[in-house]
């Protein structure tokens, strides 16, 4: 499948005009026209990682790459029909580039291997716009472990992020943990970062420098819904709520928004306000408190309220 070929200058002319809507601004691929793409979904099963994956994919699909969309748990064929049947044919897809969307079934990292060498082969001889989406990126990379093909594996995606800016090949993997599921070395040259909601208190030691000076902590981390998402790009973090993919919709069934229920006694509530910090609370003057005060419907009454237990609260910090 391979063959001596001479190669031009790479020139990712396809990222100059290239945006992708994914629930915030607008995102101009023409900053990542140097670099690629090198985009990382992290959080707990249910968040919404995957979707992001599939959204970015048909976006970039539509604009001129081909995605290749790797599915362990074989849902992708529901959405985008049959996976293909052997690395041969993956190779044809990327050839004739006739398919805007491509499912390749592995459920484990020797069954990634071969696809893999082939995603690399066909990237390095043809150079054309490639994005590769890699689901439960913990089956198919680790940071230490090397047996059972997972090394092998963890090598050829490796191989995605440091070959990948100069043969047109872009990468997005979806990882349940910032530290200990995939190998540190997509987490050291990503670009694009989606950090879904975050239940366990411990994993905020790992993700606390992300968030440096932003304001942004462990709490607001742990209230994100399913499908929001602090998106750390070249311009800074915003906060967004990710649409769902066209092919999920077709599929996935309708769900009601959860609320998340008020605090209702007395020590619920000092749990509450112990979880946010004094910094934060001294940030609430009195035209932000006004201003939320008329957002929220609140009479007169209800703020003056408020106000009081909000010194009453500064005062025994």
């Amino acid at each position: 499948m391979t063959s001596e070929t001479k190669h031009s200058l790479i020139r990712r002319d396809e990222m100059l005009k290239a945006v992708l809507e994914i629930g915030g601004q607008p995102l101009d691929l023409s900053e990542y026209a140097t670099t690629g793409l090198v985009a990382v979904g992290v959080g707990p099963r249910g968040c919404g990682k995957t979707n992001v994956g599939q959204l970015i994919g048909e976006q970039l699909a539509e604009q001129g790459w081909v995605t290749v969309i790797f599915d362990p748990e074989g849902e992708m064929e529901l959405m985008y029909g049959d996976a293909v049947k052997d690395e041969e044919e993956l190779y044809q897809c990327l050839e004739r580039r006739d398919r805007k969307i491509v499912v390749v079934r592995a459920t484990d990292a020797a069954e990634f291997v071969p696809y893999g060498q082939v995603i690399l082969d066909a990237a390095d001889r043809f150079r054309k716009p490639l994005f590769v989406v890699i689901d439960e990126g913990q089956l198919f990379s680790a940071s230490r472990k090397r047996s059972e093909s997972i090394g092998e594996a963890a090598d050829i995606i490796n191989e995605f992020v440091g070959r990948g800016r100069k043969r047109a090949l872009d990468l997005y993997v979806t990882a349940l943990r910032y530290t200990g599921s995939i190998h540190r070395l997509i987490f050291a040259n990503k670009n694009l970062t989606f950090i879904g909601c975050q239940e366990d208190a411990a994993a905020w030691s790992a993700l606390a420098p992300q968030f440096k000076d932003s304001g942004i902590d462990f709490g607001d981390l742990s209230a994100l819904a399913p499908g929001e998402f602090f998106c750390i790009s070249r311009r800074g973090i915003e906060k967004v709520k990710t649409p769902m993919a066209e092919a999920l919709k077709c599929v996935a069934p309708a769900a009601k928004a959860a609320r998340r229920a008020l605090p209702a006694t007395f020590s619920q509530w000092d749990r509450a306000m112990r979880g946010i910090s004094t910094e934060r609370l001294g940030a609430l003057s009195e035209p932000v408190m006004t201003l939320l005060g008329k957002v929220a419907g609140l009479s007169q009454t209800q703020m003056l309220a408020g106000q009081s237990a909000l010194q009453d609260e500064l005062e025994v910090r």
